[in-house]
Formats: structure tokens, sequence, C-alpha cells
């Protein structure tokens, strides 16, 4: 019998008691909906759905008649834009949105803005653009009548949520950078509109030149896209495609944890007014 008064067994993971879960998930699932709210749904599907499609159903019927490249070149192509684009934007908008709404200086003065919650700050945005891929993927499926067997789609998914987040990533690193500038949606079309052509989301990358092709392959979501059009064509599933993503989305956080750190410095020694 062991008394009321004998130690507690200590625990396996001893930095889990440190970490209240609930807090840190309450806190993002706030973050997220305080820094990316729509009045109606239907501004959601108009602007992350709808816009895709069409963008899908003009490449792919000019590329049909230029007899460039198959329906699942170019669903996979927009599908993947419609994961990547609001992901990179809410990642930057997660931490632009600070200084829009005010709260920047208390973002950076609290010590419990800086730990695991600002690690996992981009989850909620790459959940929110693979939800917007995978809404897109049956538009493109009806309207191009390609035909996507039931076992290919749970690896569409993880192809969607790798490249979201590494997307999701990159924008967090971007929104520090944007903290510089007065007008943040200059960084958030450059960066689309180069994510788009990079990729080679509409354009073969045969296409390319030699230097673009080598920049393409540590872009966000390069490997997610070839992984899924591996699928799509009927090949085996690229599982370390998917690694390489996940591996880049980890070292894109650490990067962007490291700006903000430094940024927070920056504003402590006075060497920029960026806050207003």
């Amino acid at each position: 019998m062991v008394s009321q008064d004998s130690p507690a067994e200590p625990s396996r993971f001893p930095w889990a008691a440190t970490i209240d879960f609930r807090r840190l998930f309450m806190t993002n699932f706030l973050s997220f909906r305080a820094l990316f709210n729509w009045s109606r749904p239907s501004d959601f599907f108009l602007a992350f759905v709808f816009a895709p499609a069409f963008d899908l159903l003009f490449y792919s019927f000019f590329g049909r008649f230029l007899s460039v490249e198959n329906e699942e070149f170019y669903l996979s192509g927009g599908v993947t834009l419609a994961t990547c684009l609001p992901a990179l934007s809410g990642g930057v908008m997660s931490v632009t949105s600070e200084r829009y709404y005010g709260t920047l200086e208390a973002f950076l003065i609290s010590p419990g803005a800086f730990g695991a919650g600002l690690i996992l700050r981009p989850l909620p945005y790459a959940l929110f653009g693979a939800v917007a891929g995978f809404l897109t993927l049956p538009v493109g499926v009806v309207l191009l009548g390609v035909n996507i067997s039931g076992d290919a789609l749970p690896f569409l998914l993880a192809c969607l949520l790798c490249g979201a987040l590494s997307s999701a990533a990159l924008g967090m690193l971007l929104g520090v950078l944007a903290l510089y500038v007065r007008d943040v949606f200059i960084v958030i079309n450059l960066a689309v509109w180069f994510l788009s052509l990079a990729l080679g989301l509409f354009v073969p990358p045969s296409a390319y030149p030699s230097w673009l092709t080598t920049v393409a392959h540590w872009i966000p979501g390069y490997h997610a896209l070839g992984a899924a059009r591996s699928v799509m064509e009927g090949n085996d599933p690229l599982i370390e495609n998917l690694a390489i993503e996940v591996i880049r989305a980890a070292i894109l956080i650490g990067v962007g944890v490291c700006a903000i750190i430094y940024y927070r410095r920056q504003v402590r020694h006075g060497r920029t007014t960026s806050l207003g």
C-alpha cells in the first residue's frame, strides 16, 4: 500500500507537465478565429474554391487546345494552388494581423507567446488550406472528367496537408519580413505569383530554364505536388516526397521563430518603428 505522503511517480515525459495542451489548443484556435475571420461562408468559397477552380478550367482547356498536358496534370496543379494560397496567405496574416489589430506590442512582450504556441501557429492555416484544396478536388474531377480511385484519396489528402504545412510555415516567415513594410499584400501577391510560376502548377517544368527548375526543388509544395501527380497518374505513392515537405516545414518554422525573436530584440532596442 502506498501512503498519501509518498512522492508521486515521476512522469516519463517531464516536459509534458510544463505544457497546458488545452490552453495551447484554445490559444491557437482563438488566434486563428481572430486573425482570419470571414463575414460569410460564401466569401471563403468565392476566394479559395471557385477562384482556383476557374484557374484550373482556364489552363486545362487552354492546355488541351495546345495538346500540352493531360487533365490529371492540370487537376493536380489547380488543387495545389487552392491548397497553398490560403495556407501561405494565412501564415503571413497570422503575424502581420497582430500589427493591424494593434496587438503586436502585447504579443512581443508576452512571455507565453514564444513557446510551443508560436511553433504550432501555422498549423490551423495549414488545415485551412488542406480543406480548401480538398473541396476543390471534386469540382475539378467533375468538370474535367478525371477518374481517381478511392484508394488514392487518403494519400492525396496527405499530399495536401504536407504541402499546406510547408506553405503556411513559409507564410509565417514572410509575415515577419512583412512587418518591416507597410503594405503586406505586396509580399503576399509576390509570394503567390512566384510559387504559381516556379512550382509548375499549370506549365510543364520541362519548359522552364534550368536555373528555375533547380530553384523549384527548394520551394514549399514542390514535392507534395510531385507526389500528388504520381498518384493521379496511377503510379506508386512517393512517400519520400512527403517526408521532404515535413522536414522543410520544420526548418521554415524554426527559421520563422528565430526571425520573430530577432524582431522582438530589434523593437526592444528601438531599431525599428514598424509597430504602427
